[in-house]
């Protein structure tokens, strides 16, 4: 349930209380409180032996997550060929609800059931087959991150995660605020993620073993996809552009900078890499790459930003009238969001990244470059494109096959690097396999569903979830297919 019911049903009970509502009523009233929060001082029961609910670190009230084991049933990976004769399993999950980037660590596939589900999964990277599955006490979860063995993903809505990655029982949780847009991180033993506070979003550090509070600093909204982590600092790009960076020991405020930022920050040699937004002579959005150095948070680049292009991706008139935009719209509402909620700030976001629902902000990753082995790659909308990070040079650039306009977002996410080749998930329902040095294309595998998120890559393996909820993993016969274990690279999103 949204924090707004929660809310409106603590007020109506106090409503009825002032109003001299009998006893038979307050008991009715108190008893559907005690079920949204009940009190429980320590862990109860483990996995299989029913639902397990863990006191919530300091800081937010007496409001906590809880975790259900749930039969594996349902959960049957078919194996399958492609076209050109690669093995594969895939699952399909149920409710066949759009799924995040998959996290692949110690012969584990984890992934959440989708934006508007309840359950969060993993499986056998091999063969596909259910390790555990658990029902969450609020919906929406993220792509996870995992580290030490550990597994951590929030919810859309509300609350943060954190669970055993061998058998799914709970460490801790802790409820942060509605809605969540974005993913956390873990670094140097801390979990970092962003939220809506009580007068503005906020950036929290937990340990990540015991959910302790580190630090918290304000920012001005939610963020583009995660926190990243680079040595002894932490960057995030909120939505309505702002870059920050914050040093990981005790959250101090580094540089804080509005450059109309379009993607989570990338770090290469003490440089910082976002998209920028920019405005074309003819008043519609342009984009480019932006580089600054890192220790004022100062661009560096003689000529302005990188490759510009048009970018009606980020044009929010053209966005509205996009397939993607009407499937946003149905599933937000069947989470309760017929409207933004005001924490949200869908406006502000939608001004800068062109995307105005829960939904498109919770899966928006934009035009994030990275750089792998000396080179920076990213997606702009209907082009992948490789340059040279030191001048911004280009070095190859292809075309992506779509409708750009009709269909809405980027047509392919961010690339994953792995050895010679760059790996893209489409929203036309292929993963195209392109060479890194010079761009042409070495393979296209049929997925035959579009994909929002970037695939995984482990021990030779392709991790990658569609729009309508199948899991799919090939093998790729490749052994430098590898080191891309979950979105953007690994735990710290900077890379593996």
């Amino acid at each position: 349930m949204k924090n707004h019911m929660r809310t409106i049903l603590a007020a109506l009970l106090l409503l009825a209380l002032s109003a001299g509502i009998g006893m038979a009523g307050q008991d009715q009233e108190q008893k559907k409180l005690n079920q949204e929060y009940p009190v429980i001082s320590a862990p109860v029961n483990g996995p299989g032996q029913g639902a397990e609910q863990v006191m919530e670190p300091s800081g937010r009230g007496d409001k906590r997550g809880s975790v259900t084991p749930i039969p594996l049933d349902n959960l049957k990976a078919e194996k399958f060929k492609t076209k050109d004769g690669k093995s594969g399993w895939r699952v399909t999950v149920p409710g066949n609800r759009a799924l995040t980037t998959p996290a692949v660590v110690d012969g584990m596939v984890f992934v959440g059931g989708g934006f508007g589900s309840y359950e969060f999964y993993a499986f056998d990277a091999q063969t596909g087959r259910p390790r555990w599955a658990i029902r969450v006490s609020d919906d929406g979860p993220t792509a996870a991150v995992v580290d030490d063995g550990v597994v951590v993903f929030n919810t859309e809505s509300c609350t943060l995660f954190v669970v055993d990655a061998r058998s799914g029982k709970m460490l801790w949780s802790r409820w942060l605020g509605d809605p969540l847009m974005s993913q956390p991180a873990i670094a140097q033993g801390k979990v970092l993620m962003a939220f809506p506070g009580s007068r503005s979003h906020e950036l929290i550090a937990l340990g990540l073993k015991d959910g302790e509070e580190k630090w918290r600093a304000g920012i001005a909204g939610d963020i583009i996809s995660a926190p990243v982590v680079y040595k002894d600092s932490v960057y995030i790009t909120t939505f309505d552009g702002n870059v920050y960076r914050f040093r990981m020991k005790n959250g101090d405020l580094v540089w804080k900078k509005d450059f109309r930022a379009t993607s989570a920050p990338w770090l290469f040699k003490d440089q910082v890499f976002v998209s920028q937004r920019e405005q074309g002579d003819d008043l519609k959005p342009m984009e480019g790459v932006l580089r600054m150095e890192n220790k004022k948070g100062e661009p560096n680049q003689a000529d302005g930003s990188w490759r510009k292009k048009s970018a009606p991706y980020l044009d929010a008139k053209v966005q509205e009238r996009s397939a993607y935009n009407t499937a946003q719209k149905s599933d937000d509402a069947s989470v309760g969001f017929s409207s933004g909620p005001a924490s949200a700030k869908l406006g502000a976001a939608q001004a800068n990244v062109g995307q105005g629902t829960v939904r498109g902000l919770w899966e928006y990753q934009g035009s994030r470059p990275c750089v792998y082995d000396g080179v920076l790659y990213l997606t702009q909308g209907d082009q992948v494109v490789a340059l040279d990070p030191d001048s911004g040079k280009e070095r190859w650039s292809r075309d992506l096959s779509g409708d750009l306009e009709k269909i809405g977002g980027h047509l392919a996410a961010p690339p994953s690097p792995a050895g010679d080749s760059l790996y893209l998930a489409t929203a036309t329902g292929k993963v195209i396999v392109l060479d890194r040095k010079k761009g042409r294309i070495k393979d296209t595998i049929e997925i035959g569903s579009p994909m929002r998120f970037q695939p995984a890559l482990a021990n030779g393996r392709l991790f990658v979830g569609t729009t309508n909820g199948v899991l799919v993993s090939i093998d790729l016969d490749d052994n430098d297919a590898d080191g891309w274990t979950m979105w953007g690279g690994g735990p710290e999103h900077n890379g593996s």
